[in-house]
């Protein structure tokens, strides 16, 4: 999962909300087995979260390692920037899609750019807004 569909569970004024907290609740209630992310995941998340207060930003950081995601070491760089380069994508947003090929696991992602990027040619990167299983 990338940090656009984590920051839909804080932000409600953020397109796709319902979708992403669909997913964070099939996840506590079973239906999900695992959700990982990459370190850098947690540090996109801080960024873009600046409507909240750091207490609040530090128990939802709390929530999510104790109770819902499994956070992995991101993968070798040399991987990122040949998938960046393949695909015409940020290196930055690159590491998600990288990380999902290595752990054989669908990627659910809410970044546009990288979703029509790969639409089509990766069957593992599955936009939020679709409504497929994870």
């Amino acid at each position: 999962m990338n940090a656009r569909v984590v920051v839909k569970w804080l932000l409600t004024d953020e397109p796709l909300v319902s979708e992403a907290r669909q997913i964070e609740q099939a996840f506590r209630d079973g239906q999900i087995e695992e959700l990982l992310i990459p370190e850098l995941c947690l540090r996109e998340v801080a960024r873009r979260i600046d409507e909240t207060t750091a207490k609040e930003l530090w128990q939802f950081f709390q929530s999510l390692l104790q109770q819902v995601l499994t956070v992995l070491p991101d993968p070798p760089l040399d991987a990122v920037l040949e998938f960046a380069l393949r695909y015409g994508v940020p290196v930055y947003d690159s590491i998600y899609p990288v990380l999902a090929q290595d752990e054989q696991c669908p990627l659910l992602t809410a970044d546009e750019r990288l979703w029509r990027a790969v639409a089509g040619q990766l069957p593992f990167v599955r936009w939020l807004g679709s409504g497929e299983p994870c």
